[in-house]
């Protein structure tokens, strides 16, 4: 991508990258570094109650998994 690069081609580059991100950690222990930019790693949430805030019901929150990212030390200091 250079200075003519538009919009839509870097929303699509980003969407690639991301799309690669989810694959390579589809795995549920799988993690995935880049050096300087930070790790992802799929975290298993276990099934719990919650509180609706709306009607005020304790309801059952199922189990799921989330995909977690920790930035790199150099990257939060810039």
């Amino acid at each position: 991508m250079g200075p003519g690069a538009t919009r839509a081609t870097a929303s699509a580059a980003v969407e690639a990258v991301l799309a690669s991100i989810r694959l390579a950690t589809a795995e549920t222990d799988a993690r995935l570094h880049i050096a300087h930019f930070g790790t992802f790693e799929r975290v298993e949430r276990p099934s719990r109650q919650g509180y609706d805030i709306n009607t005020g019901a304790m309801r059952h929150i199922p189990a799921r998994s989330e995909l977690t990212f920790k930035a790199a030390r150099g990257l939060i200091q810039g």
